[in-house]
Protein backbone atom coordinates (compact mmCIF):
# COMPACT_ATOMS: atom_id res chain seq x y z
CA UNK A 1 0.00 0.00 0.00
CA UNK A 2 1.04 3.44 -0.93
CA UNK A 3 0.63 6.78 -2.18
CA UNK A 4 0.98 7.25 -5.88
CA UNK A 5 1.90 10.34 -7.81
CA UNK A 6 0.87 9.79 -11.46
CA UNK A 7 0.73 12.75 -13.73
CA UNK A 8 -2.45 13.27 -16.47
CA UNK A 9 -2.39 11.31 -19.55
CA UNK A 10 -2.06 12.90 -23.09
CA UNK A 11 -3.78 15.93 -23.77
CA UNK A 12 -4.35 18.22 -26.65
CA UNK A 13 -1.49 20.61 -25.43
CA UNK A 14 1.08 17.99 -25.04
CA UNK A 15 0.61 17.43 -29.16
CA UNK A 16 0.80 21.39 -29.94
CA UNK A 17 -3.27 21.95 -30.25
CA UNK A 18 -5.00 25.14 -29.47
CA UNK A 19 -5.79 25.63 -26.13
CA UNK A 20 -8.49 28.05 -24.54
CA UNK A 21 -7.20 28.13 -21.17
CA UNK A 22 -4.59 26.17 -18.80
CA UNK A 23 -7.28 24.58 -16.99
CA UNK A 24 -9.68 23.51 -19.81
CA UNK A 25 -7.36 21.36 -22.07
CA UNK A 26 -8.80 18.05 -22.99
CA UNK A 27 -7.63 14.88 -23.51
CA UNK A 28 -6.76 13.36 -27.04
CA UNK A 29 -7.76 9.90 -27.88
CA UNK A 30 -4.63 8.26 -26.68
CA UNK A 31 -4.59 9.93 -23.48
CA UNK A 32 -8.49 8.44 -22.64
CA UNK A 33 -6.78 5.36 -23.54
CA UNK A 34 -4.01 5.88 -21.31
CA UNK A 35 -6.12 6.86 -18.35
CA UNK A 36 -8.37 3.58 -19.23
CA UNK A 37 -4.74 1.87 -19.50
CA UNK A 38 -4.10 2.91 -15.20
CA UNK A 39 -7.07 1.09 -14.44
CA UNK A 40 -4.38 -2.41 -15.03
CA UNK A 41 -1.55 -1.03 -13.92
CA UNK A 42 -2.62 0.94 -10.51
CA UNK A 43 -4.25 -1.11 -7.12
CA UNK A 44 -7.83 -0.33 -6.24
CA UNK A 45 -7.34 3.21 -4.65
CA UNK A 46 -8.80 4.37 -0.82
CA UNK A 47 -8.93 8.00 -1.85
CA UNK A 48 -7.82 10.22 -5.09
CA UNK A 49 -6.65 13.88 -5.24
CA UNK A 50 -6.70 15.60 -8.45
CA UNK A 51 -6.21 19.29 -9.72
CA UNK A 52 -8.39 21.31 -10.43
CA UNK A 53 -7.48 20.87 -14.18
CA UNK A 54 -9.58 19.31 -16.16
CA UNK A 55 -7.07 16.63 -17.98
CA UNK A 56 -6.22 15.39 -14.11
CA UNK A 57 -10.28 14.70 -13.88
CA UNK A 58 -10.67 12.65 -16.79
CA UNK A 59 -7.34 10.82 -16.33
CA UNK A 60 -8.86 9.78 -13.10
CA UNK A 61 -12.39 9.08 -13.88
CA UNK A 62 -11.57 5.43 -15.39
CA UNK A 63 -10.26 4.77 -11.40
CA UNK A 64 -13.01 7.02 -9.81
CA UNK A 65 -15.56 4.65 -11.80
CA UNK A 66 -13.56 1.52 -11.27
CA UNK A 67 -13.59 2.20 -6.89
CA UNK A 68 -16.59 3.61 -6.67
CA UNK A 69 -15.31 7.31 -4.95
CA UNK A 70 -15.50 10.72 -5.39
CA UNK A 71 -11.60 12.88 -5.95
CA UNK A 72 -10.64 15.56 -3.77
CA UNK A 73 -9.09 18.91 -5.56
CA UNK A 74 -5.88 19.83 -4.36
CA UNK A 75 -3.89 23.24 -5.36
CA UNK A 76 -1.69 20.66 -7.51
CA UNK A 77 -2.20 22.51 -10.71
CA UNK A 78 0.42 22.99 -13.43
CA UNK A 79 2.98 25.83 -13.30
CA UNK A 80 0.77 28.67 -15.03
CA UNK A 81 3.60 31.00 -15.69
CA UNK A 82 2.08 32.19 -18.09
CA UNK A 83 -1.34 33.98 -18.08
CA UNK A 84 -4.13 32.14 -19.49
CA UNK A 85 -5.49 35.70 -21.32
CA UNK A 86 -1.83 35.64 -23.09
CA UNK A 87 -1.70 32.04 -24.10
CA UNK A 88 -5.64 31.92 -25.30
CA UNK A 89 -6.07 29.90 -28.54
CA UNK A 90 -2.11 29.75 -29.22
CA UNK A 91 0.07 26.04 -29.45
CA UNK A 92 2.83 25.24 -28.08
CA UNK A 93 4.85 26.62 -31.20
CA UNK A 94 3.23 29.99 -30.79
CA UNK A 95 4.46 30.77 -27.03
CA UNK A 96 7.73 28.92 -27.43
CA UNK A 97 9.24 32.67 -27.64
CA UNK A 98 7.34 34.00 -24.27
CA UNK A 99 8.61 29.97 -23.05
CA UNK A 100 12.60 30.62 -24.03
CA UNK A 101 12.51 34.52 -22.07
CA UNK A 102 10.73 33.60 -18.80
CA UNK A 103 13.44 31.19 -18.34
CA UNK A 104 16.19 32.25 -19.90
CA UNK A 105 15.63 34.87 -16.80
CA UNK A 106 15.59 32.59 -14.04
CA UNK A 107 14.18 34.83 -11.90
CA UNK A 108 12.18 33.09 -9.11
CA UNK A 109 9.96 36.21 -8.52
CA UNK A 110 9.17 37.28 -11.54
CA UNK A 111 5.93 37.43 -12.52
CA UNK A 112 5.05 38.03 -16.21
CA UNK A 113 1.41 38.87 -15.96
CA UNK A 114 -1.97 39.14 -14.12
CA UNK A 115 -2.94 35.97 -13.66
CA UNK A 116 0.43 34.02 -13.83
CA UNK A 117 2.15 32.87 -11.08
CA UNK A 118 5.87 32.97 -9.87
CA UNK A 119 8.20 29.99 -9.65
CA UNK A 120 8.37 30.92 -6.36
CA UNK A 121 5.25 30.64 -5.48
CA UNK A 122 4.95 27.18 -7.77
CA UNK A 123 7.59 26.26 -5.14
CA UNK A 124 5.83 26.64 -2.63
CA UNK A 125 2.61 24.89 -3.86
CA UNK A 126 4.92 21.86 -4.18
CA UNK A 127 6.06 22.08 -0.61
CA UNK A 128 2.34 22.21 0.43
CA UNK A 129 1.32 19.02 -1.13
CA UNK A 130 4.76 17.48 0.53
CA UNK A 131 3.86 18.72 3.92
CA UNK A 132 0.39 16.95 2.98
CA UNK A 133 2.04 13.52 1.96
CA UNK A 134 4.17 13.70 5.16
CA UNK A 135 1.32 13.83 6.89
CA UNK A 136 -0.78 11.04 5.75
CA UNK A 137 1.88 8.69 5.16
CA UNK A 138 1.28 6.56 7.90
CA UNK A 139 -2.43 6.13 7.59
CA UNK A 140 -1.45 4.73 3.65
CA UNK A 141 1.15 1.84 4.89
CA UNK A 142 -2.21 -0.07 4.61
CA UNK A 143 -4.55 1.64 2.48
CA UNK A 144 -3.50 3.17 -1.71
CA UNK A 145 -3.73 7.30 -2.33
CA UNK A 146 -4.01 8.40 -6.01
CA UNK A 147 -2.39 11.75 -6.54
CA UNK A 148 -3.17 12.88 -10.25
CA UNK A 149 -1.25 16.05 -11.27
CA UNK A 150 0.96 17.50 -13.96
CA UNK A 151 4.16 17.06 -15.51
CA UNK A 152 5.66 20.32 -14.63
CA UNK A 153 4.65 19.64 -10.77
CA UNK A 154 5.42 15.73 -10.51
CA UNK A 155 9.14 16.98 -11.56
CA UNK A 156 9.64 19.98 -8.96
CA UNK A 157 8.03 17.58 -6.54
CA UNK A 158 10.60 14.80 -7.09
CA UNK A 159 13.39 17.41 -7.07
CA UNK A 160 12.52 18.41 -3.84
CA UNK A 161 12.14 14.83 -2.19
CA UNK A 162 14.75 13.34 -3.79
CA UNK A 163 17.65 15.94 -4.17
CA UNK A 164 16.46 18.37 -1.10
CA UNK A 165 16.53 21.09 -3.41
CA UNK A 166 15.85 24.71 -1.95
CA UNK A 167 14.81 27.77 -3.81
CA UNK A 168 16.87 29.24 -6.17
CA UNK A 169 17.64 30.50 -9.32
CA UNK A 170 19.64 27.54 -10.03
CA UNK A 171 16.64 25.26 -9.19
CA UNK A 172 14.71 27.32 -11.93
CA UNK A 173 17.26 26.46 -14.14
CA UNK A 174 18.12 22.81 -13.22
CA UNK A 175 14.05 22.41 -13.32
CA UNK A 176 14.14 23.83 -16.64
CA UNK A 177 16.65 21.25 -17.90
CA UNK A 178 15.48 18.53 -16.32
CA UNK A 179 11.54 19.30 -17.99
CA UNK A 180 13.18 19.53 -21.42
CA UNK A 181 15.53 16.07 -21.37
CA UNK A 182 13.89 14.27 -18.73
CA UNK A 183 10.07 14.43 -18.56
CA UNK A 184 7.60 12.63 -16.63
CA UNK A 185 5.71 10.64 -19.58
CA UNK A 186 1.92 10.96 -19.39
CA UNK A 187 0.30 8.82 -17.66
CA UNK A 188 3.57 8.39 -15.74
CA UNK A 189 3.64 7.48 -12.04
CA UNK A 190 6.09 6.75 -9.34
CA UNK A 191 5.29 5.82 -5.57
CA UNK A 192 6.42 8.30 -2.69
Amino acid sequence: MAIYLIRHAQSLGNVNGRTESHASIPLTDLGHQQAQKLTELLPKADRVFISAFIRTRLTAEPILQRDHLSAEILDIQEFSYLSDIRCKNTTLEERKPWVDAYWQSAEVDLVTSDGAESFAAFYQRVEALIECLDGLKAEYQNQNLLVFSHGQFLQLFKMITEQKRELSSELMRDFRYAILNHQIGNAEFFIY
